[in-house]
């Protein structure tokens, strides 16, 4: 999957901070390619400092936008930041970079950047949103040209001037689990069939399927439970390794616990309280789910071999 990010700065006169992109000469928000081995927080901190000369937080994250483009899909994640120092710059993936009226917007703003814009200004706190949406005709022309003339040209000319050619993003495996509590405050845990240990439910994703999507089919395959995602409440990185984990409070919405290839059997855990074979990873990550305030957190683990905890 190819995972990106973008910033949202306004300044205190609800301006937008633009620049003008050097490959289709369009306006849009600061942002690009995760590296790898980086957190999209991180992320999206260095690109815009690379492509406007400005130091920015990442406040909060906002939305998650999913497009099912062959082979695996592309992922972005959208930020509200706020300046922290620096002063505007242009590079040469943005040859103008600058603040703009927000209506109307300047000309050349495609559309989804302008709803990624809409949907940051009107984000007033709480969970991200999350959707998927298919390329329209005119943006997999625009896409084609892209790629098959416009970065062929760019290659030649770095190619002429002694560089070495452009470096296509590197490719990230996703997986996405849910916590799911009762009445009680529990917590679902599942017990797996290859091994004495307890994880929560979850797993791997299939080609061309967005983390909300993983953790809905994922936990109805290993318990027999429908979920409806309510907040994304992590985002984990596993060391050394360019694979992102998140991780879904959820709430059940119908089915029966019924056991799956992968579940040998379920028990709702008190958070804090969980037997001794159970997953250190999945431990933080119920920790972060319960944690105060409505934020996604992003964090490093180590992983994906088990770590058990409590030993």
């Amino acid at each position: 999957m190819n995972i990106g990010t973008t910033g949202i700065i306004f300044n205190e006169f609800t301006q937008i901070l633009l620049i003008q992109r050097d490959d289709t000469r369009t306006w849009a928000p600061p942002g690009g390619a995760l590296e790898a081995g980086e957190l999209p927080d991180e992320g999206v901190a260095r690109e815009v400092r690379e492509e406007t000369g400005l130091i920015v937080y990442p406040v909060r994250l906002v939305g998650l936008y999913f497009s099912p483009d062959k082979p695996d899909g592309s992922l972005l994640f959208s930020f509200r930041c706020i300046q922290r120092g620096g002063e505007i710059e242009t590079s040469e993936e943005s040859p103008q970079v600058g603040w703009f009226k927000t209506r109307p917007f300047p000309n050349r703003v495609l559309g989804f950047h302008r709803q990624r814009i809409q949907d940051a200004f009107h984000h007033r706190g709480g969970p991200p949103i999350w959707y998927a949406r298919k390329r329209g005709w005119r943006q997999r022309v625009a896409w084609f040209l892209l790629r098959h003339i416009v970065y062929r040209y760019k290659d030649w000319q770095l190619a002429r001037n002694g560089r070495p050619p452009y470096q296509p993003p590197p490719n990230w495996e996703t997986g996405a689990f849910a916590v799911i509590r009762n009445e009680q405050g529990q917590v679902l845990w599942v017990k797996r069939t290859d091994r004495d240990v307890w994880n929560l439910p979850g797993g791997g994703a299939l080609k061309n399927e967005a983390p909300w999507e993983t953790a809905v089919r994922e936990t109805h395959e290993e318990t027999g439970l429908q979920i409806t995602p309510i907040h994304l409440s992590g985002v984990y990185l596993y060391d050394a390794q360019n694979h992102l984990t998140f991780t879904f409070t959820a709430d059940i919405t119908g089915g029966s616990l019924t056991p799956g290839p992968e579940a040998a059997e379920f028990a709702y855990f008190t958070p804090g309280e969980e037997p001794p074979n159970s997953v250190q990873q999945h431990i933080e990550r119920v920790q972060d789910a319960i944690a105060p305030g409505d934020v996604t957190r992003f964090k490093k683990q180590p992983g994906p071999e088990l770590v058990i905890g409590n030993q």
